[in-house]
């Protein structure tokens, strides 16, 4: 498994947390996915053999927040 730090903009809201768990969620491959909202970071466990870093970037920008950096953990 592989394990991303994903950094975006502090967040105000629980409910924006869950909808970018419920989008990166849906993609096939992701084991585990947390945002901490105060912090503007979302944590990914994947199958690198399934989904792609840039594919989760891509779920949290569709969810409405662009990705500022991302670290591999």
């Amino acid at each position: 498994m592989t394990k991303v730090l994903f950094q975006i903009d502090p967040l105000d809201c629980t409910g924006c947390a869950k909808k970018i768990e419920n989008q990166v969620n849906e993609l096939n491959g992701i084991e585990s996915v947390k945002v901490f909202p105060q912090l503007g970071k979302i944590r990914t466990t994947f199958d690198n053999k399934k989904v792609t870093i840039q594919q989760i970037e891509a779920a949290i920008l569709q969810a409405g927040y662009p990705v500022h950096s991302k670290a591999t953990a």
